[in-house]
Formats: C-alpha cells, structure tokens, sequence
C-alpha cells in the first residue's frame, strides 16, 4: 500500500513538471520576442535619426546654394565679397542673389566668376586675378597692341578706351567687353557679360567689379616700371 501511493505521487509530480517546464520555456521566448521587439524599434529610432540629418544636411546645401555663398562654406580669397557687394548694387539686387565661383583662367591665374539674374538677363563678370611681374609694363603692352592697326581698320575695330579714376593706363577694351587695370602689384581684367545693354552698363559694372580689387598694397610693388 505504502509503495502504491509513492507511486502516484511521484506520477502527479511528472505531471506538475510536464506541465511547468512549457510555461518556463513559453515565458523565455516571449522574453526574447519582446527583446527582439525593442531591437528593432531602436534600428527604426536610429534610421529616423540618419534619415533626419541627412535631410538637414541637404537643406544646408541648398540654402548655401540658393546664396550664392555662405558662412559656413570658407570664400575663396580671389572672390572678394565687396566685390559681389559692389555687382549686386550696380544691378539693384541683393548682395545673396549673385552666385560666385573661383576657378584658374586661360593664363593659368586665380579668377572668380559672379552670376546674377537681371531684368531677365543672365549676367556675368569675371575678375581674373594676375600677380606675374611687371602688370604695369604688361597693361601698357597690351593697350599698345590692341590701338595698333596696319591699313584700313577692320569692320567692327574699336581701339581700346582709357578710363580715369582706375590707376594709370586703365582701359576698356570694347572688341573683348573687358576692363584691364592693375595697382601696381597685380593686373586686373574683368570680363563682363550683359545681354541686351549698351557700352556704359557693361563698363559701369566692370569698373564696380574691379575697384575692390584695385586697393593700393603696402611695401614694395611688383613692378620697376612706375613709381
């Protein structure tokens, strides 16, 4: 008798742990579930954070872009912002609607192009920016060369013509819309583009573009050829 109740009992108890040990592995995977759950909700939060700064990031870019230039971004030397200044208010827009880029011109020298948009217009002025030796002699040469004509002048010739108050021997030259001028340590040429105007517009932006650029160096200047 004794033996026959050790029995059932030890039979009840398998039963209790059969039914115990499904519990227990049923409560470990529903921990894991909610682990995973809570995984996967921070690779969601750490993608909104991604996809979030990357969407400031390109808001940056156009604002930077749409400014033509901005703190945040170094400007280049050669694009000197009263420059840009002096462009904007010849064409009577605000200083942030001319874009401006640096790049090296076809003498191998720095150069900053400004681009606006005015009275539907795309302008353009380059300010290419030389510091070889002797400007002074080479800004003489080249206004020698361009008024020299052997024979008839050919149709649409138009000598150079000089420009007061941009340092000696500045000059416009109207076959190529530039202006040449140097402050005797650098020589300037400024190109400008203005669809639709006349002579005066183009040479009236050309001289604001330049006259930033035209502030006289101390200490010696590069050039032998004028005191």
């Amino acid at each position: 008798m004794h033996n026959s109740e050790q029995g059932q009992h030890r039979e009840a108890q398998a039963g209790s742990d059969q039914h115990a040990r499904p519990r227990a592995y049923t409560g470990i995977r529903d921990m894991f579930r909610r682990l995973a759950s809570m995984a996967g909700q921070l690779s969601g939060l750490r993608l909104t954070v991604r996809l979030t700064s990357a969407c400031v990031g390109i808001g940056l870019a156009q604002l930077v872009a749409g400014c033509g230039g901005s703190s945040f971004l170094a400007r280049p030397a050669v694009c000197k912002l009263k420059a840009q200044q002096a462009i904007a208010r010849d064409l009577g827009i605000p200083p942030r609607a001319v874009a401006y880029a640096k790049s090296v011109g076809n003498n191998a020298m720095p150069q900053c192009g400004f681009k606006a948009r005015a009275a539907g217009r795309t302008v353009v002025v380059t300010v290419n920016v030389d510091n070889g030796p002797q400007p002074y002699f080479r800004l003489l040469r080249t206004v020698n060369e361009a008024a020299q004509i052997f024979g008839v002048p050919p149709p649409g010739f138009h000598a150079p013509q000089g420009l007061s108050g941009l340092g000696p021997f500045a000059s416009w030259f109207p076959n190529n819309d530039q202006l040449m001028a140097t402050n005797d340590r650098l020589l300037l040429t400024v190109t400008a583009t203005w669809p639709g105007v006349g002579r005066d517009e183009e040479v009236g932006l050309a001289r604001a573009a330049v006259v930033p650029y035209l502030v006289r160096p101390h200490g010696p200047v590069n050039t032998n050829d004028y005191p």
